[in-house]
């Protein structure tokens, strides 16, 4: 009796170890399979993680959505590589994460980089990695016209190598109002002479000859910025790249006092201090302003006013006596792709898998296609046949570009001096004399630049 308890005991044991095992090797199959991707041998790999880290999460955005599909689409493609997406939209958060994760020394894999970003500090530092191998590869089909690499390059500052590609340019030219100057008995304007001799009869008229929302910080740089190439070339821009400008310079003042000419002369209007961009969009759509400086940003905004058959899209004026400037554009990269992964790296192979998908031709020709047109660092094709006379206009004028400038305290990598440039610059409209203006801002630059 012993002796069959025992046998019926053992042939019980043996049933439970067997289920087990059986339960074990199907649990650790599904675990691989949430985990990883089965490859022709039947062995199980590990999935390759990356961060990646934008402003595109408003589905509602044109361009946010066209960028959160893509990616989308490239997880599609390559179900061996998880990315964790950690973007925001807001200019501040994304700052404050950015800051955050390189404090920690975990930069994102893959990230866009505004202009705000010090790019430089990053690629010195080697938080970045040195893309130009990649571009340089047959199987790049991205940007490679040297002029959009401006702000991701830094030999003159002893830095070999590339260290982003632009994926969103900015431009800043001039809507006109034809019309309203037929009316008028006025020409088109193509110099800023031109705009000083009609400024005494659109101002009779209670007409502000030129939209500027000095209220908005940033346009008071960026006018400045579009004077001094206008008035002195590409010269001007290298007097900011090192970031110790000097604001005493002859060139540099006699841009500031043209400035503060038209500031007086009324060009912008009486309230420019006090109008957003929204509210001189306005009044240029209800005819109190002739023409109206503004980005690439609202193209759309402008094309969709009831009189938008009536405007003309030309870039920022030049002077008669400086033709040769005259194509030279301001083209701000405002946003590029950037690899945090270390080269060598598992993650670095994806990661150039993912930067070569989202800046590929392929990529650039469906975005202008979702945008209907815009400028680029790379030259696009599609269907043409739905765009509005404001984006034909930029388009033909763009075909032009000799060299591009972006924001001048771009160039001086530090957001801080950015901003009091920016405030600086917009007291000239409250009456703030030229000379005081580059007294403070040479004194600000130099405690800056010491540190």
């Amino acid at each position: 009796m012993k002796r069959k308890i025992i046998i019926i005991l053992a042939a019980l044991a043996a049933l439970f170890l067997n289920a087990c095992a059986g339960n074990s090797s199907s649990e650790n199959q599904e675990s691989t399979v949430s985990t990883g991707i089965q490859t022709s041998a039947g062995s199980e790999q590990e999935k390759v993680k990356l961060t990646y880290l934008s402003r595109y999460t408003n589905p509602e955005d044109n361009r946010a959505k066209f960028f959160m599909d893509k990616l989308d689409e490239f997880r599609g493609q390559n179900p061996d590589i998880e990315i964790e997406d950690i973007s925001v939209t807001d200019s501040d958060a994304y700052m404050s994460k950015m800051k955050s994760l390189i404090a920690a020394g975990a930069v994102p894999d893959v990230f866009s980089c505004s202009y705000e970003m010090p790019r430089y500090d990053l690629a010195k530092n080697g938080a970045i990695a040195n893309v130009e191998p990649l571009i340089q590869s047959p199987d790049w089909t991205g940007p490679s016209d040297l002029k959009f690499y401006l702000g991701y390059e830094f030999k003159e500052q002893g830095v070999d190598g590339v260290y982003g590609v632009p994926n969103n340019l900015a431009t800043i030219q001039m809507f006109i109002n034809t019309k309203l100057l037929e009316e008028h008995d006025l020409e088109i304007p193509e110099t800023w002479e031109d705009i000083e001799a009609m400024a005494g009869t659109l101002m009779e008229e209670g007409i502000t000859p030129v939209g500027l929302s000095a209220k908005n910080k940033p346009k008071c740089v960026q006018f400045f910025t579009l004077l001094g190439i206008k008035m002195y070339g590409m010269d001007f821009q290298k007097k900011f790249i090192d970031g110790n400008v000097d604001w005493n310079d002859p060139q540099v003042m006699a841009v500031l006092n043209q400035f503060k000419y038209y500031i007086d002369m009324g060009i912008f209007g009486p309230d420019a201090i006090s109008f957003s961009y929204d509210n001189v969009m306005a009044d240029f759509e209800q005819g109190k302003v002739a023409v109206l400086f503004e980005l690439s940003y609202q193209f759309a905004k402008i094309q969709a006013m009831h009189n938008s058959g009536d405007f003309k899209c030309v870039n920022v004026f030049s002077f008669k006596n400086k033709p040769e400037y005259r194509n030279l554009w301001f083209t701000d990269y405002f946003e590029g792709l950037c690899i945090g992964a270390k080269p060598g790296t598992k993650e670095y192979e994806a990661a150039e898998k993912l930067f070569s998908f989202m800046l590929s031709q392929e990529t650039f020709n469906q975005y202008a296609e979702t945008m209907g047109g815009g400028a680029y660092p790379i030259e696009v094709e599609f269907d043409q046949n739905s765009v509005g006379n404001i984006m034909r206009d930029f388009m033909e004028e763009y075909k032009s570009c000799s060299d591009i400038t972006t924001i001048l305290t771009a160039y001086c990598n530090d957001p801080v001096i950015a901003d009091l440039t920016a405030s600086e610059l917009q007291t000239l409209f409250v009456g703030r004399s030229t000379d005081d203006v580059a007294k403070t801002l040479n004194s600000e630059y130099q405690k800056a630049f010491q540190k």
